[in-house]
């Protein structure tokens, strides 16, 4: 395995033993195996701020290794690398901000040349290590709500038909997966020259639809939030937790909206709702990954949003639950990856209420 300072970033090496065997009905791997994984992460753990390893994780929670737990870890490694890889050219290339080449549904709603770019890089990297797992990457998607939706539903419909014909990757025994992909979420930020964007890659089980590994990279403030599902949320190699928030009038909020009159509605209507309470403060940073992100490491209490896609939260739904934080629609009900509603939280149940208050209030008046 190779490692380069400067980018932060790995390369798999055909020797490096991570693929597991299953030679053994009950695919446990060698203790062996265990320690060698657990030194080496655990050296590169310590000696750079910036190298999320799945150490934490791998030494959790996980009564029993099995190869399905070295797969998801390769998974969470492999994310990395690649968000990494994507970051290097967000940060050459966006520091001072991006040109425009279109527009999608209006004015609103921009596009960028590294928006494609970032996402074949990103795609390259899960290729070459997982050929069989599918990927929806946002930029491969017909704008609008409606397309998203329909593509986030075909894609784990045609997997789960690959599937069902026994034609998963050789590597992955337990079952397929599905990327989930935000090359650059902020593009407006972007675009502007502000740091306040980042790569969103959420890889769900084709078997339950749930998000089993999240990562979102903040190229410009170097910082890798991940989790593997039961094993807790990370900042880099720092385990986080959502704020203590106990009241909604201490409550910073943020929130944002969809290029859309409809959602631009919304936003008025809600704002208004938690000024009446009234909240600490309201803010709109612009990137749904970061404001998730900063959920789940305590920089705001909560997040509302009312129209977003599969690709904007399957990783930060992952991250903010796995940090304590709770993670609906409007209705209370708890996320899927086909959720478009957003509201996270930082746990405490009647301040989740009072926001789901102010949030289907204003869906009710619109209805």
């Amino acid at each position: 395995l190779h490692f380069n300072k400067k980018e932060t970033m790995f390369t798999f090496s055909s020797s490096l033993s991570l693929h597991t065997t299953s030679s053994r009905s009950d695919l446990n791997v060698s203790s062996s195996k265990r320690r060698q994984v657990r030194r080496y992460f655990g050296k590169r753990c310590n000696k750079n701020r910036n190298l999320c390893s799945p150490k934490a994780a791998a030494t959790g929670e996980d009564k029993e290794w099995t190869s399905k737990t070295f797969q998801v870890d390769r998974i969470l490694e492999v994310a990395i690398h690649a968000a990494n890889a994507g970051g290097y050219i967000m940060r050459k290339f966006g520091s001072e901000g991006a040109d425009i080449i279109e527009t999608k549904i209006n004015t609103r709603d921009l596009l960028t040349q590294y928006d494609k770019e970032v996402q074949d890089v990103i795609c390259s990297k899960i290729k070459s290590n997982f050929p069989n797992h599918q990927i929806l990457g946002e930029e491969d998607v017909a704008p609008g709500a409606d397309a998203a939706a329909t593509a986030t539903k075909e894609v784990f419909m045609a997997s789960s038909s690959n599937s069902n014909n026994n034609t998963t990757d050789a590597d992955d025994p337990n079952g397929n997966y599905v990327w989930v992909i935000d090359p650059i979420d902020g593009t407006t930020n972007f675009v502007s020259g502000m740091p306040l964007s980042a790569i969103s890659i959420g890889v769900c089980s084709l078997e339950t639809k749930e998000v089993v590994v999240a990562v979102i990279y903040d190229p410009f403030r170097r910082e890798t939030f991940h989790a593997v599902k039961g094993r807790g949320a990370f900042m880099d190699a720092q385990k986080i937790s959502v704020d203590n928030c106990s009241k909604i009038e201490d409550c910073l909020v943020a929130t944002g909206y969809a290029p859309t009159e409809e959602s631009s509605r919304f936003l008025l209507e809600t704002t208004t709702n938690l000024t009446k309470y009234p909240v600490r403060s309201i803010r709109m940073l612009g990137s749904a990954a970061i404001m998730l992100a900063w959920v789940a490491c305590g920089r705001v209490s909560c997040y509302i949003e009312e129209s977003l896609n599969a690709w904007d939260t399957a990783a930060g739904a992952l991250v903010v639950t796995e940090a304590g934080g709770i993670f609906t629609d409007f209705s209370g009900k708890e996320y899927d990856i086909f959720t478009r509603e957003t509201l996270a939280s930082s746990g405490n149940m009647e301040v989740h209420k009072l926001l789901l208050d102010a949030a289907s209030t204003t869906k009710k008046e619109k209805n």
